[in-house]
């Protein structure tokens, strides 16, 4: 840190990945920085267009005396270039998960706005997002008109946090059950590599979807095996771990062969692949190759992870973040 410049905590609050807009928030006696970065500084309550430490040219806000929010575009050598130039120029980059969400989003008018725009930094799932919108209109009803119990049972028992923290969904299946290719259908890319030959998926292959609305982090498991190699067994001892982990377990089967490997968690979901080569197996048929039955087991799959029931709830508030359970009147 320079000895001419004041200490300024900094910390993003966009997520990691590539983005149209990354959000880096100061805190502290802004101006020397802001004077250095960019060259200008705005006044309280205003926002200017600046080039950004030679790096990008963005938008620089100040919400408060004592905050400032750089905007540059989200792209990750972008970010990493800002970041360096911010710590040169005398900051410290923190954990925002320490502060005050109020003190760590200056801008918002109280702890609820708050939480709501630190959770919509996390969240990957547009009705996570819509229902997150909602939030503080839904809150100042529920102040003004009384907070019901079933406000804090419903969404303290529900499983509504998966539409904040992509959950994880892991598939297993015998070898050359077409696991890969039922991934790479839903991810809408190739993200696996496929073949008609046992065991071409040595190590799990992960890729964040969107299901019908929901983000999920989907994982295609290899078969049990043995090894001595300390690669592969490394390998096995992280896919053990998803298959313990997941939030829910899809066993893939073939026609005329309904019953998945046996491991040591059973499935929560059986699934019939290559329907079109032959009749499922199981309630549930789809056909990676072409497609069919995809979008009903999409809908499946997002409805036992976040069923509709609970987003038909979502009229009332949600306690969406655990600071809100102790102020819930905020």
């Amino acid at each position: 840190m320079s000895d001419d410049a004041p200490a300024v905590k900094a910390w993003w609050a966009t997520t990691p990945l590539s983005g149209a807009i990354g959000i880096l928030h100061l805190e502290g006696d802004c101006p020397p920085i802001l004077q250095k970065l960019t060259g200008t500084v705005p006044a309280p309550g205003s926002t200017a267009l600046a080039s950004l430490a030679s790096v990008d040219r963005g938008l620089v806000a100040r919400p408060t005396e004592s905050s400032a929010l750089l905007m540059p575009h989200g792209g990750p050598q972008i970010r990493r270039r800002l970041s360096e130039a911010v710590l040169d120029a005398g900051a410290v980059f923190i954990d925002p998960s320490h502060l005050d969400p109020r003190k760590a989003w200056p801008e918002a008018r109280n702890l609820v706005e708050a939480c709501m725009l630190e959770s919509l930094t996390r969240t990957s799932s547009p009705l996570g997002i819509d229902l997150l919108m909602k939030q503080p209109r839904l809150h100042a009803i529920a102040r003004s008109e009384g907070w019901r119990p079933d406000d804090f049972d419903r969404t303290r028992a529900s499983t509504l946090s998966a539409l904040i923290d992509p959950p994880l969904v892991a598939i297993v299946g015998a070898p050359n059950v077409g696991k890969s290719s039922l991934l790479n259908r839903l991810a809408g890319r190739e993200v696996a590599i496929t073949a008609d030959l046992a065991g071409t998926t040595r190590d799990a292959v992960t890729s964040r979807v969107v299901l019908d609305g929901l983000a999920c982090d989907l994982v295609d498991l290899p078969g049990e095996r043995t090894s001595d190699d300390p690669i592969e067994q490394h390998a096995i001892r992280l896919a053990r771990g998803f298959l313990r982990e997941a939030s829910l377990l899809i066993g893939v089967v073939e026609p005329d062969h309904p019953e998945p490997p046996a491991l040591e968690r059973a499935p929560d979901l059986l699934v019939t692949n290559k329907t079109d080569l032959g009749s499922p197996s199981t309630e549930i048929g789809v056909s990676a190759r072409t497609g069919q039955g995809i979008p009903e087991f999409v809908r499946t799959l997002r409805h036992r992870l976040v069923p509709e029931e609970a987003l038909l709830g979502s009229g009332r508030p949600w306690l969406f973040d655990p600071a809100l359970d102790a102020d819930e009147v905020d």
